[in-house]
């Protein structure tokens, strides 16, 4: 029951994750036929709990079957008409400009393969322990389970709940932080019947899957297939990344929509069709949206940077010579009514209820006050810890190397937004009250981890380009 409870219960926020895609690129597809499944797996389910979301606190339905069930029943049917209507099933077939296979020398092969064999076997293993053993970690609990598990059994979505001996988890707390998660647990736990750990804590597998393929076909725009399974091997590699996927919390959820939202200006830094730009401003205006409904970081940190990030993009662009004035307005105007239209309830909702904008701590109440022992933290975390292995030496180090390439676009966007990303986390955990998230390696390891797959994208691609330089140069 728990596995047909999964599969149905992920298939209908894939389909419209897939449909939403389909219908966004229209005549002018730039996602592969299988990249597309990827991204509706990340993007999908976070569609599907905004709708219940949006339905609920309308007063129009319950969080039982049928609230879940018919606002995306509705708008499947909507997206089908749509597609119906414009021929997009019928589109001619497209697959992006991947790169062609290379020679590697045949150890090469033989250690990416024993690696990806490897990988396999520890997301197989990770992924055993997620749903044979309940949730333990303290936030996992608290954040997530517990409140799916109060939607579920009061068919509301509560902002205060009760925790024992009579305290409460207050709204501004808590309660504050986007939906989702729970949603979607409790989502699956209503297709089952009952609350089931296993279930529940499965569908962090699918955020996980997402990542890894989203992150395996951005490579694969420069790399060869090979290259970028190692580089997709690598990316698991990353002790915290694993431990955290394979666990019920929801970082890697947010990295992956972090993720999507940079391949998009990735490639529309790359795209010279006006076209094609205008398909992968609309899918980043979706993304962006649909990213202020994972966490709290996303309206106060990333969403902003994203913004700028876009903002340069299309100037750089303009300046070029590939848009002029009035394009360049119309893909930003875009982006930003696709990105508020799926914004813009949950802010609504936020600001109505009187919610923080911050992690589960007033943005606003926030005073500057500098401390010495957050800094001692952050270095020892980057240096001595083997969270992240040898990346936070690498990355600065291929980015010296690289010089002025390393910020010119379209790598100049990876470059920029983690400078940017990570200054603005070492600034907010040293000159904040949120210093012990630092100090006790709880908030600044998360708020790490959301940018991770960003770091390990841009080491490889400036590697990659510093190793074909190598062998290009002429011999003296």
């Amino acid at each position: 029951m728990n596995l047909l409870a999964f599969i149905i219960g992920i298939a209908i926020p894939l389909a419209l994750g897939w449909m939403m895609l389909l219908l966004l690129e229209r005549k002018n597809p730039v996602l592969g036929n299988i990249e597309r499944w990827f991204w509706a797996l990340v993007l999908g389910p976070t569609l599907f709990a905004l709708l219940a979301f949006i339905f609920h606190v309308l007063g129009i339905t319950k969080l039982n079957l049928f609230g879940f069930l018919m606002p995306s029943i509705v708008l499947l049917l909507i997206l089908l008409a749509v597609a119906k209507r414009t021929h997009a099933f019928t589109a001619r077939t497209h697959q992006p400009a991947y790169a062609g296979s290379i020679p590697l020398p045949a150890s090469l092969k033989v250690g990416i393969l024993i690696l990806a064999v490897w990988t396999g076997i520890k997301i197989l293993a990770g992924s055993i322990d997620l749903i044979s053993v309940p949730t333990y970690w303290d936030d996992s609990f608290n954040n997530w389970n517990m409140r799916g598990k109060m939607f579920f059994v009061t068919e509301m979505l509560t902002l205060e709940i009760p925790i024992g001996n009579g305290m409460i988890q207050s709204s501004a707390g808590v309660g504050s932080y986007p939906s989702t998660v729970p949603l979607l647990k409790t989502w699956l736990s209503t297709l089952r019947g009952s609350w089931e750990e296993p279930l529940v804590n499965g569908l962090h597998v699918i955020w996980f899957t997402g990542l890894l393929g989203s992150f395996f076909f951005g490579l694969r725009r420069r790399l060869s297939p090979l290259l970028s399974l190692g580089g997709t091997c690598l990316l698991v590699s990353l002790p915290l990344l694993l431990i955290q996927a394979t666990n019920p919390y929801a970082d890697i959820f947010m990295a992956a929509h972090v993720l999507l939202a940079i391949l998009c200006l990735i490639s529309l830094a790359s795209q010279r069709d006006p076209e094609k730009s205008r398909t992968w401003t609309s899918i980043f205006g979706l993304s962006l949206g649909l990213l202020f409904f994972t966490k709290n970081e996303a309206t106060v940190l990333y969403a902003p940077l994203l913004t700028l990030m876009l903002l340069w993009v299309l100037f750089e662009k303009k300046r070029a010579g590939i848009l002029n004035v009035e394009q360049a307005r119309r893909l930003l105007g875009l982006s930003m009514l696709l990105a508020m239209t799926f914004a813009a309830p949950w802010l609504l909702f936020k600001w109505s209820q009187g919610l923080t904008f911050g992690n589960a701590k007033s943005v606003s109440g926030l005073s500057i006050v500098f401390n010495a022992l957050s800094l001692q933290a952050i270095w020892y975390h980057l240096t001595r810890e083997p969270n992240w292995l040898l990346l936070p030496l690498v990355t600065p180090l291929a980015v010296i190397l690289s010089g002025k390439k390393a910020f010119k676009l379209p790598d100049g966007i990876l470059t920029v937004f983690l400078i940017l990303v990570i200054s603005a986390q070492i600034f907010i955990f040293t000159f904040t009250p949120l210093a012990p998230e630092a100090i006790m390696q709880t908030g600044l390891s998360r708020g790490l981890l959301h940018v991770m797959p960003i770091a390990m994208m841009l080491t490889i691609f400036l590697t990659e380009q510093l190793v074909r330089l190598t062998h290009s140069a002429p011999s003296s």
